[in-house]
């Protein structure tokens, strides 16, 4: 199965907003047991928006797309998308009722132009929204293609990934392979050192469908294992295995700790203390 992002928002490109859309969703996907082959962001621009999702759909099974479902001149996504597809946006009415729902519990008028979230690519799937206004969408792109519009801010889009687009997606993508990652953290050794300290070890396991790549950062090298298959879980296991066994006492964690929190962790636990100057 072959899934990709497209992230959309001008700001993301010029720079003013850090896209953590992707990594979020990246994450979320691999934990789950699937793989983003691509990420693309493209502007706030009808063209681009539709040229980008028309191939990433030659190529994807599932496309999500980020951003762009809100009631402002340069939301296009449901729009574009629609066009493209050639499906006419009609009024879904209980997406109306939750808009004017949200307004009326907070008091506030309900301006003319929010009620366009209400308008849907026709024969869309609707994930309602908890946390907003604009709902997510799931809509079909032809025989075994789906496309996924998920609203642009963060506290909107990951409770909607997590409790709908989430369900959806066991139901209409079940894992047929499984696919498993995991990060070994180490600091210490250049990334050159790290790899021949482990890579013999790792070669047999390799030709068994072993997957490994390294990250380097300043003083830290990210070891990542990764397999597929039936097999995944045994070949993970010994890969991570092996690797702590060669490398020790340099590495310092794994999946999201940080090299900070683990000292701050130490020390807590030694009720030692830390001071640091700038000179």
């Amino acid at each position: 199965m072959q899934i990709e992002l497209i992230n959309t928002g001008a700001e993301l490109l010029v720079g003013r907003v850090l896209n953590t859309h992707q990594q979020w969703l990246c994450r979320q996907l691999t934990d789950l047991g699937y793989e983003v082959s691509r990420q693309v962001c493209v502007p706030d621009q009808g063209r681009q928006i539709q040229a980008a999702a028309g191939e990433a759909l030659q190529r994807a099974d599932l496309v999500i797309t980020t951003g762009g479902l809100g009631p402002t001149s340069d939301d296009l996504t449901r729009d574009c998308i629609a066009q493209m597809l050639g499906r006419k946006l009609v009024l879904h009415p209980a997406t109306l009722t939750r808009i004017e729902e949200f307004f009326a519990a907070r008091h506030r008028p309900l301006p003319a132009n929010v009620q366009v979230q209400a308008m849907i690519p026709e024969g869309a799937l609707v994930f309602a929204n908890a946390n907003g206004t604009a709902p997510g969408l799931a809509v079909e792109a032809g025989p075994g293609k789906r496309l996924i519009l998920l609203p642009g801010p963060p506290r909107e889009l990951r409770p909607m990934f997590l409790e709908s687009v989430v369900p959806w997606l066991r139901l209409e993508f079940p894992i047929a392979s499984r696919f498993l990652c995991r990060t070994i953290k180490t600091t210490g050794l250049g990334e050159s050192v790290v790899e021949e300290k482990i890579a013999g070890a790792l070669q047999p396991l390799v030709g068994e469908g072993l997957e490994v790549a390294y990250c380097a950062r300043v003083g830290e090298v990210d070891v990542r294992l990764a397999a597929r298959g039936d097999k995944a879980g045994a070949v993970l296991a010994e890969g991570l295995s092996r690797v702590e066994r060669l490398l020790g006492a340099v590495i310092f964690g794994k999946e999201d700790d940080s090299l900070e929190s683990v000292i701050i962790g130490l020390l807590t636990r030694r009720k030692e203390t830390l001071a640091v100057a700038e000179s």
